[in-house]
């Protein structure tokens, strides 16, 4: 066993050097977190993370650069797995934290509210959706500069703001100088000062005498040429301080269009994390969470909340409102029960919303389902049945099935196929990804490229 340990690290070694030479940023921000455990069969190296969710992480976004740096170590091309219950050993902070001071001062400007209170990590529902992101908004908290910058993206309503507004609060009571804000209302800032012929330079000093600088919606910099000259030469400077940055928009960097790429390259160098709308489960722990923290006691039972955890997964924000419309409507009843049918009628508006956000183009996901495989249309709709064809095909339909309002015989229609080939196509995919780490990250991600629009 000894010697099994010794041969996996001095394989490591080799290739984390290779990864920290080729992107130092990037090996910080996921590489030293892996621990080389043994030498597998088939020259298999086995690393250690810290849970599953990180080594899929890892596996969907870095396999390349991995696979490349276990390449020809002594003549030997290694693969690699991950096994889960690793903890790395402690890297020290980039920086020394400031003294925790009772007297420290926040800097807010006047005008700017201090936070709500509802915004804080424990009462943010965390499921798979959104694991890694909330562990990593947690870490720079702790260990400001560390993961620097922090990129969260995903679809607006899933959690972002909640995330920083937490990010605020804990390091506020950790008595560290923090900045929260909205790049919208930045923008207004930046540019009432250059009409009325303001002092910028108090401007900037509000946004660089922190230790910790939260900026939500940061996609809104796009076309904004002053602004973004100005949040460049900020950007350069707490970063070369070692200041803490975190960011939020609803797609990554590189789909930012009017974006000017030294940012992007700026953003895309520290860890990017995408936050998604939670999974049934956890948007009905939402729903349990927003009954008992209610004022007053809401008769909503748990029949009800799953209701709307199953037609509502667009936006938390939406399902949040849909259930404020419940339990109001409940308190003028003197909180008679709602039924189901009741909540139909109630939420008529949202739950057509929601119907319609669903309704993707069925060509659009046939377009892209071939374009990750590497196939045609013509093979997606064809008869062909290798399985390099067959797999993408059902992959296609299952997404029609489940991420559209289609039937069965419509979707049969758009692939020259029968409704039972349909079906036993969307129960067959489910079973392939449980079994298949490959196909299953593939079709989460696609998933998410289409929510994404």
């Amino acid at each position: 066993m000894y010697a099994d340990m010794v041969s996996a690290a001095s394989v490591w070694a080799v290739a984390a050097q290779r990864l920290q030479q080729r992107n130092e940023a990037s090996y910080r921000q996921w590489g030293c977190k892996l621990v080389p455990v043994r030498l597998g069969s088939s020259n298999e190296l086995v690393l250690g993370v810290d849970d599953d969710f990180f080594g899929e992480w890892v596996a969907t976004y870095f396999c390349d650069m991995l696979t490349d740096a276990l390449r020809d170590i002594d003549g030997v091309s290694y693969s690699f797995s991950f096994e889960a219950g690793h903890a790395p050993a402690p890297v020290p902070p980039v920086r020394e934290s400031k003294p925790k001071a009772a007297t420290t001062a926040l800097h807010r400007p006047s005008g700017v509210p201090r936070r709500g209170p509802n915004y804080s990590f424990s009462n943010f529902v965390v499921c798979e959706a959104n694991r890694y992101a909330f562990t990593v908004v947690k870490d720079v908290v702790e260990r400001p500069g560390f993961y620097n910058p922090l990129f969260l993206y995903g679809l607006s309503g899933c959690g972002k703001t909640h995330l920083l507004r937490a990010a605020e609060a804990e390091a506020a009571d950790n008595g560290l100088r923090v900045r929260y804000a909205a790049c919208s209302e930045l923008l207004d800032e930046f540019y009432k000062l250059l009409q009325n012929k303001g002092d910028l330079n108090e401007f900037r000093a509000s946004l660089r005498d922190v230790d910790i600088l939260l900026i939500d919606d940061v996609h809104v910099l796009a076309g904004k040429t002053q602004l973004q000259e100005e949040f460049f030469k900020l950007f350069n400077f707490l970063y070369s301080r070692g200041q803490q940055i975190v960011l939020t928009s609803d797609k990554q960097p590189c789909e930012i269009h009017g974006l000017e790429d030294r940012l992007i390259t700026r953003f895309e160098s520290g860890m990017t994390s995408e936050v998604n709308m939670p999974e049934v489960e956890g948007r009905f722990a939402i729903l349990r969470m927003m009954r008992d923290e209610a004022f007053v006691k809401v008769r909503l039972d748990d029949t009800i909340l799953q209701f709307l955890a199953e037609q509502i997964s667009s936006s938390v924000r939406r399902l949040k409102g849909a259930f404020m419309r419940l339990a109001t409507v409940a308190s003028m009843r003197n909180n008679t029960r709602i039924t189901v049918e009741q909540a139909e009628q109630l939420l008529a508006a949202q739950l057509g919303k929601e119907s319609s956000a669903r309704d993707i183009p069925m060509d659009l996901i046939q377009r892209l389902v071939a374009d990750r495989f590497g196939l045609t249309v013509a093979d997606i709709r064809g008869n062909r049945r290798p399985r390099n064809i067959a797999e993408p095909r059902m992959v296609a339909m299952y997404l029609c099935r489940t991420m559209t309002k289609h039937s069965l015989p419509e979707i049969g229609v758009a692939f020259n196929k029968t409704h039972a080939t349909i079906l036993n196509a969307v129960n067959k995919v489910p079973e392939l990804c449980a079994h298949d780490d490959t196909l299953r990250r593939t079709v989460q991600q696609l998933e998410h490229q289409l929510k994404r629009g």
